[in-house]
């Protein structure tokens, strides 16, 4: 049997085709592990074990407790609205007082 121009030419031509094919998806699949191989480096360098983790949220939890109980002690210490009022009005009154007292020393405001 033997094969003509054309049949060699036809041969190579879907031999061309062939390896086309193959080095497309050839070329994909070592794309995609390079994707998967930088991925992997990613979750390398953030992962976080078990314990490291529980360890992270019993710091922040008493981290918390100490804020509740700064909050806490901040409430008891400092003055509220209405105190701060009862106290500016007891101030005014004794400072009404003094004025007075000072006016009777002065003679009442006799010299005007």
């Amino acid at each position: 049997m033997e094969f003509g121009a054309d049949t060699w030419w036809i041969v190579g031509t879907v031999a061309t085709v062939a390896i086309g094919i193959i080095s497309y998806f050839l070329k994909r699949t070592m794309s995609k592990q390079d994707e998967h191989d930088k991925d992997i480096h990613q979750i390398k360098l953030t992962y976080v074990t078990k314990d490291e983790l529980k360890e992270l949220k019993d710091e922040t939890n008493s981290d918390l407790k100490k804020l509740q109980a700064d909050v806490e002690e901040i409430k008891d210490k400092s003055l509220t609205k209405a105190d701060f009022y009862r106290l500016q009005s007891n101030t005014d009154s004794k400072i009404d007082k003094i004025y007075d007292l000072l006016i009777k020393l002065n003679g009442g405001g006799k010299n005007e």
